[in-house]
């Protein structure tokens, strides 16, 4: 879908709602409706901001990226203007200017100081109203274009998997093995890490996130590998639990019980089911083996152009899955003072059912050498 086609949608909402503009702050979206890549560096420093109207789309940024942003943003619908040092003052001066009254911003992402710096400036004349996930939503069903992506990066993940379990020892650190993984990353072509690999291993894996540390790998206990490559800017995400040398009899059972979950998972997965229904799946899998309580997380998540996106695979999703929706499939066990277990795939959600785009083999290989 082109630039032109996206903003047509997301002008849909401004004249729906009755809106004179919006205001997008979300990085993210901002990518999807310009083309300009920049990423925020922190969120009190943002790379710019899209006001979108029903006629026009502006696109301001800082001086120092207007040549960047003026290289990339599609030339035909976007018009890039720099900020006069003041990001929100330059937003309100140029709201003022076609006489808005109705103003959304995305609240999800908009730092209060910004907020409250904008409400300054508009004055009382104009009413300021939460934008929340108007525009997110429309990356949800990705387009043939996405999907090219979402494989793509999928493939370099599964690519980037084997050679880096390849080249893990017992002896080296949960860190050293993450450097491992962002070398194959780079090594198979892609534009890096999704996100910061996670290598977790022993007692550690029994945390979903943990940042890779000083713990040496031994032999027999549980290794948690998350990782994900990047292409064109949309993401892969992989999971695999793995064993250096022969798992021990308590991980091989944990992990039997976690694939059974995630392939339940997988079954339950087609357009029309509600997002909710497939997170069930898996937690009566669990439940099937009185390890329930050691559930901590969702079954899934979105996937594209941001790592967590629409829609939202958990018990309280009110979201029905369609066609085109990306998602993953990661259910997962954490037993404090053990360890964990954690299998991922992604997947195309189909009519009938889904298509699975990871090939990274599953089970317990033994990584031994």
């Amino acid at each position: 879908m082109s630039v032109i086609a996206r903003l047509k949608n997301a002008r849909q909402v401004i004249r729906d709602t009755g809106l004179d503009a919006i205001v997008v702050t979300n990085p993210t979206n901002r990518r999807y409706l310009t083309g300009f890549t920049a990423e925020d560096h922190a969120a009190d420093e943002s790379a710019g901001v899209v006001l979108l109207t029903a006629e026009n789309a502006t696109l301001i940024v800082s001086p120092t990226n207007l040549p960047w942003a003026a290289a990339e943003a599609d030339a035909e619908s976007i018009t890039v203007k720099p900020h006069n040092g003041d990001m929100p003052g330059t937003i309100a001066e140029r709201l003022t200017g076609i006489d808005a009254t109705t103003v959304a911003v995305e609240d999800l992402t908009t730092p209060t100081a910004v907020w409250f710096a904008l409400r300054a400036s508009l004055g009382e004349r104009v009413e300021m109203v939460r934008a929340s996930d108007c525009i997110d939503q429309f990356r949800a069903i990705k387009t043939a274009d996405e999907l090219e992506h979402l494989r793509e990066a999928a493939r370099l993940t599964d690519t980037a998997f084997a050679i880096a379990v390849d080249r893990l020892r017992k002896g080296v650190t949960e860190r050293e093995a993450a450097d491992v993984v962002r070398d194959a990353l780079r090594e198979v072509g892609s534009e890096g890490e999704a996100f910061e690999t996670i290598v977790s291993s022993g007692p550690n894996a029994a945390k979903p996130h943990h940042r890779p540390g000083a713990r040496r790998l031994a032999a027999g206990e549980p290794i948690v590998i998350d990782m994900g490559a990047r292409v064109s800017g949309y993401n892969g995400d992989l999971t695999r639990t793995v064993s250096l040398g022969k798992a021990d009899e308590k991980l091989g059972r944990i992990y039997g019980v976690v694939l059974e979950a995630q392939l339940a998972g997988l079954d339950a997965i087609r357009a029309g089911v509600s997002a909710a229904r497939v997170d069930q799946a898996t937690r009566e899998a669990f439940a099937a083996h009185g390890l329930e309580q050691h559930v901590v997380h969702s079954a899934g998540h979105g996937l594209g152009l941001r790592v967590h996106e629409a829609p939202s695979v958990r018990k309280t999703s009110e979201e029905t899955l369609d066609a085109g929706h990306v998602i993953t499939m990661e259910p997962g066990l954490y037993i404090e003072g053990w360890g964990g277990v954690r299998i991922e795939d992604v997947v195309i959600v189909r009519n009938t059912g889904h298509e699975n785009i990871t090939t990274a083999p599953k089970g317990l290989d033994s990584l031994e050498h």
